[in-house]
Formats: C-alpha cells, sequence, structure tokens
C-alpha cells in the first residue's frame, strides 16, 4: 500500500513540476499559484459536503474514501476536517489576489505569507497521510490530491521568493487583475460542473440502480403490516429481522418516530430474515419472521414486533410459542400455523421484494424511497421533515385523515391486517408517492459498520474464546482490557472485574480510546442465539476496530459472556 501511495504521488509531482519548469514568468508563477488554490478549494468544498452527511455519495478510486471519512480523524475538534482545507485555500487565493494589487512591500509580505500558510498545509497534510498510511491503512484519492495541491504551491511560491521582481504596475496589473478575474469565472463554471457530475455519480446504493416500476411494485404490498396515518403521502419502510441485535436498538428510534410522527407518516414492516442471506447470521431469524405474521393473522402484529425484539436471542420455536400465549393469541391456531410453515411464502415474498430494491443489511428504512442503513433517530427524522416538506402534508391535513386512520388500525385489531388507504381501500403499491423525485441523492444508503450485511461473513472476523482461555488472558501481563458492550445500566449492575463500560451504539466514537498495545477482550451477557452468528454485539463491535487497523491477534471475542464468566466463579464487580 506504501509502494502504491508513493508510485501515485511520485508520478503526479514530477509530471507536474514538469509543467511548472515550462512557465516562464514570475507572472504566470502568480497565475498558477491562484489555479491551484482553486483546485484545493474544490477538492476541501466536495470533501467537506460528503463529510457533512454521511448519506452523501462520494467518488472515489477505491475503497479507501470512506474508511477515512468514517474514522475519527474525520473531524478535528468536532469540525470537519475539510472545513480547515477551506479555511487554508480560501486564504491562499485571497492571498494570490491581492499580490497583484499590492505595492513592492506589501507584495513581499504577501509572497511570505503564501509561502508560510502552504508550507503549514505541507505539514498538516503530511500528518494526515501519515495516519492513512500506518493507522488507517486506507487512502482517500482526495486527500492526496490536496497534499500534492499544497506540495505545488509551496514549490511555486518558494521559485517565486527565489527570484521576485517588483509587482505589475499600470497597464500590466489591470490586465493581471482582469486574468484572475477570468480565471475565477471559469474556475466557478468548471467546478459547478464538475460537481454536478461527482454528486450524480458517487457510490451509491444498488437500489439507485433499480428503475421506478420495480421500486413501487415491490417496496410496499398492499397486505405489508402498516401503522400511523395510513392516508398520508409519506412512507417510512423498514426491512427488518428479529433476530439482529442493531434492528433491536434501532427499535428505539422507531419507537420515538411514530410517537413524534404517528399522525404524520404511514410506516410499515418488510421481513428480511438475514439466515436466508447467510445460515450462519440470525439462524432463528425466519421462524421469528413467519411468527410474528402468524401473530399478525389474528391482528397482533404490532403487539408481537416489540416482544420479539426485547426477548433477544430468545427466539427458539418454543419461545415463541410462549410468547404467543402472552399475546393473548388463540395458541392452537399461533401453533398450527407456525409449525405447517404457512407463513413462510410471505416471510421469503418480503425477502426477494427487499432484494429487488437493493437491500443487503438490516435494519434498513426507506423515506419516500430513500434508503437509509441502520439510521439514528436524528437521521431518521431529518428524513421525515424533509419528506414532509416536498409533500406539502401540512398538520391540519395530518388531523383530518387521522380518523381514517384509527378505523384502520379498528380493522386491524379485529385480525385484518392494515392494508386501508385514505379511502379506506386497499393501498396498492402505486401509492406510495414520488419514489424518485427531489433530492438526486434520495436513494443513497447511509454506510454503518455496526448494522447486519450480506458481506459480514466474509469481513475478517475476531478470534472467538470461551472461559478457560478469557480466563488465561485475564491473568496474563500486559493487563489485558475487557469491554463491556452492554448498555451502562447492565454494566452498573454487574460486569467483568476491571472490565470498562462502551456500550455498542458507541464504540463507532470511541474505538480510538481503545490501546492497539494490549489485547482487548469484548463480551456481552452472552454471544446470543447460535455461536456462529457473526453479527452479535460483541463481534460487530469487536469488527469495527479490525476496521481501523488494529491487531487481528489481539482482538478476542469472549463468547461465553458474563454468563460464563459467573458460572465459572470467576470475579465480578458492581
Amino acid at each position: 500500500m506504501i509502494l502504491a501511495l508513493r508510485k501515485r504521488t511520485q508520478a503526479a509531482s514530477l509530471s507536474a513540476l514538469f509543467i511548472l519548469e515550462m512557465i516562464p514568468s514570475v507572472a504566470m508563477r502568480r497565475f498558477v499559484t491562484l489555479a491551484l488554490s482553486f483546485v484545493g478549494l474544490f477538492d476541501a468544498v466536495y470533501l467537506w459536503w460528503v463529510y457533512a452527511s454521511p448519506s452523501h455519495p462520494m467518488a472515489c478510486l477505491g475503497t479507501g474514501c470512506d474508511v477515512v471519512r468514517a474514522s475519527a480523524y474525520a473531524h478535528v475538534w468536532g469540525v470537519p476536517t475539510p472545513v480547515y482545507g477551506v479555511a487554508m485555500y480560501a486564504t491562499l487565493a485571497i492571498l494570490a489576489f491581492a499580490e497583484v494589487m499590492a505595492g513592492r512591500i506589501l507584495a513581499a509580505v504577501i509572497r511570505t505569507l503564501i509561502l508560510l500558510v502552504a508550507a503549514a498545509g505541507l505539514v498538516v497534510s503530511a500528518i494526515l497521510t501519515s495516519i492513512e498510511a500506518f493507522k488507517l491503512h486506507a487512502f482517500c484519492d482526495w486527500c492526496l490530491l490536496s497534499a500534492i495541491v499544497v506540495t505545488l504551491i509551496l514549490i511555486v511560491s518558494a521559485l517565486g521568493m527565489r527570484r521576485a521582481t517588483p509587482p505589475p504596475e499600470g497597464i500590466a496589473a489591470l490586465q493581471m487583475v482582469r486574468a484572475q478575474f477570468v480565471l475565477f469565472i471559469i474556475a466557478v463554471i468548471v467546478g459547478l460542473v464538475v460537481f454536478w457530475h461527482l454528486s450524480h455519480s458517487g457510490e451509491f446504493t444498488a437500489a439507485q440502480r433499480v428503475n421506478a416500476a420495480t421500486l413501487e411494485a415491490r417496496l410496499v404490498r398492499p397486505d405489508s403490516p402498516a401503522t400511523g396515518n395510513l392516508a398520508s403521502p409519506v412512507t417510512v419502510v423498514e426491512f427488518g429481522d428479529f433476530d439482529c441485535p442493531f434492528c433491536k436498538l434501532t427499535q428505539t428510534s422507531v419507537q420515538q418516530l411514530l410517537k413524534q410522527y404517528g399522525s404524520q407518516i404511514k410506516f410499515v414492516f418488510r421481513q428480511f430474515p438475514m439466515d436466508l442471506l447467510n445460515p450462519n447470521m440470525h439462524p432463528e431469524a425466519e421462524k421469528a419472521a413467519e411468527a410474528s405474521e402468524c401473530a399478525a393473522a389474528q391482528g397482533k402484529f404490532w403487539q408481537a414486533d416489540p416482544l420479539f425484539y426485547q426477548n433477544q436471542p430468545n427466539l427458539a420455536v418454543p419461545a415463541l410459542e410462549k410468547y404467543a400465549a402472552q399475546l393473548g393469541l388463540n395458541t392452537s391456531e399461533f401453533d398450527q400455523c407456525l409449525s405447517s410453515g404457512q407463513m413462510a411464502a410471505r416471510v421469503r415474498g418480503d425477502f426477494e421484494d427487499g432484494r429487488a430494491v437493493g437491500v443487503n443489511g438490516t435494519p434498513t428504512f426507506f423515506v419516500n424511497g430513500r434508503e437509509m442503513l441502520a439510521p439514528t433517530y436524528a437521521q431518521l427524522s431529518q428524513a421525515v421533515d424533509a419528506a414532509l416538506a416536498r409533500s406539502g402534508f401540512t398538520t391540519a391535513q395530518a388531523g383530518n385523515a387521522k380518523a381514517r386512520s384509527t378505523q384502520a388500525a379498528s380493522a386491524e385489531n379485529s385480525g385484518v391486517k392494515s392494508t386501508a388507504s385514505g379511502n379506506g381501500a386497499a393501498a396498492p403499491a402505486a401509492s406510495i408517492p414520488s419514489l424518485n423525485a427531489g433530492n438526486p441523492f434520495s436513494q443513497v444508503a447511509q454506510s454503518n459498520p455496526l448494522a447486519c450485511s450480506a458481506q459480514d461473513a466474509s469481513l475478517a472476523q475476531p478470534t472467538l474464546i470461551h472461559t478457560a482461555a478469557a480466563q488465561k488472558i485475564y491473568e496474563s501481563r500486559p493487563k489485558p482490557v475487557f469491554v463491556d458492550i452492554r448498555s451502562a445500566d447492565e454494566y452498573a449492575a454487574g460486569h467483568i472485574a476491571g472490565a470498562i463500560s462502551i456500550p455498542i451504539e458507541e464504540i463507532q466514537q470511541q474505538w480510538s480510546s481503545l490501546s492497539r498495545n494490549r489485547t482487548l477482550v469484548f463480551y456481552q451477557a452472552n454471544q446470543g442465539g447460535s455461536g456462529e452468528d457473526v453479527c452479535a454485539f460483541s463481534r460487530a463491535a469487536a469488527r469495527v476496530l479490525l476496521l481501523h487497523g488494529y491487531d487481528p491477534s489481539r482482538v478476542k471475542v469472549y463468547e461465553d459472556g458474563l454468563d460464563g464468566w459467573k458460572k465459572s466463579g470467576l470475579p465480578v464487580a458492581k
């Protein structure tokens, strides 16, 4: 990787230096400084745009750009790193403009400032490139371009200092100002065209390549479980898996969303059991999905939904039958429905619809066609607000439609799935409004390494250990770090003595606080489900560290978890 970086950088630098040597005049060198400043400014503005929201697509020759964007170094003091690049290149451009119009003494000062700013920029670029090479093991082409540009500006400014001549005066100065203004106009026009092209050709998900007719037909079916305001022009669809740990985490966002927007949006659930993609992922998911559909047949889908998530990882058939009794279902009908596989075709139909619209992992949401993978509540609510604004759906309209939604919900509680549209009839899939309208990035998926995806099983996996090996590591020197990834409350109730707490939902923000030189052992209460479940919390948390270049030999997952630790009589703290 280092060799590839070296070759790429050397080739670009040598070509640029050859061009610079062909430039005959000092005035032209000033012109080149301004042009390079515009190139760097465009680079930094584009990076700022893609760093500002993970839902923005990013054009890149490889996968390193997204790795760098997802790292802790993408923000410095809470500010996106490219913002500092924007400030630097804007300063260089302003100084390059000013030098032509300045007197001899002031021009000399400006040349010195350009040299110092470029030198500082080169130092920062060198540091950031070193971080990419030795910490992240990934390179962002846009970052490398910025490093090359600031290096060239430094060379040009140094040549200008060595061959300094009096600044142009009179007509010569006016002609130079005009030339710079023309360059500015050209830079703006070219920049807008290139930006438009990049924003339409970034790394989009498969959903963007799905035609509108497929989305309209397969994103929502007339008999899909729905709640909220069934007459709303804004439809939120979740493709979920009851055995997916991160779907369970996201349910807090779903409940909050329904509480805040329940009278304004239609919320639809689609089944996407990940074991249909890979048997090693969520082996109980398909049967749990069938059980929820059996509950829906008795009008209790929306009661079964939170109950199943709450009882992860125990979703075996006997447990599902017990939950049916808790829901007050007709247990004989439920048992017959589940054992006969009556709902298997429905579940697989949802799964195939999900694949058809580009779903590759869970939880995946669509807000009026905008795909989002494992979004936070803030991201979900922002997408809903934007969809409501585009639809023009008012609070008054929401109130008028509430009665129709209540009527439809009553029908569901009587044993019929919510399928009503605004007029009480079955809502055809084509009623979903404007899936491809509005924002050109409306179908860009957000990257989230904690989500459960089809590629998880093929990624580098952490080493799994059991109690004997965990105890040996625990007693070894240098002292290892045991990381409890449960909630803070669960940690406070009892944890492995000496373990630190990093809840799973915070691992992406806190991973860099963990030492690279000590053995790291992740654990939860237990691994949950099958020992082959690559999407369980502990494995996913450990994979975040592997993604950021941690030594795989130092990253472990204690599969027996706190339960196994307690059973062996090992030290526990509160």
